[in-house]
């Protein structure tokens, strides 16, 4: 959500000044998502930059402005943005389907190439986001031990998993 109070700070100013759009941007997502954003990270004051496009290690805003990208999709986009291989890889599988819902030989394939790559790995379980896998590992943890209840660790944690101990 944009932050509007008054500073003194000229490279607010000097921001705001370089980006109008993602100003305006972020005023119409301040009323269809909460805070204005769809995830944390994306909290910035006075108000985050609105992408229009990526390429390689840079992505630009809406109102035009270069940037290097340093989140790389928060560590998913090793190669960069658009990586030709990687492009190539994603069209021969979208042009094989968008989302089954059923089984294919590619989640096979998939499975095996993680259990090399995690030796230890005896089986695999796929899930959409890290909040998932960490409530079916506490699932599987109390199946295994019978147990209902389970102590989180007093160890680094993401803050999205810290309603894990329930």
């Amino acid at each position: 959500m944009p932050d509007d109070s008054p500073t003194n700070s000229k490279i607010i100013a000097a921001y705001r000044e370089r980006t109008p759009g993602s100003e305006r941007l972020a005023g119409e997502a301040n009323d269809v998502l909460p805070s204005g954003i769809t995830h944390d990270a994306r909290y910035v004051k006075p108000y985050g930059i609105y992408v229009e496009r990526a390429k390689g290690p840079r992505k630009w805003d809406v109102d035009g402005n270069e940037y290097v990208d340093y989140f790389g999709g928060h560590g998913a986009l090793l190669l960069g943005h658009n990586h030709p291989t990687v492009l190539a890889a994603m069209h021969a599988t979208l042009d094989r389907g968008t989302h089954f819902g059923a089984n294919h030989a590619g989640e096979v394939r998939w499975g095996e190439i993680v259990r090399r790559l995690v030796p230890s790995a005896e089986r695999v379980r796929f899930t959409s986001s890290g909040t998932e896998a960490t409530l079916m590992a506490v699932r599987l943890a109390r199946a295994f031990t019978g147990r209902t209840t389970v102590a989180p660790a007093p160890i680094a944690r993401s803050a999205s998993s810290s309603t894990s101990s329930t």
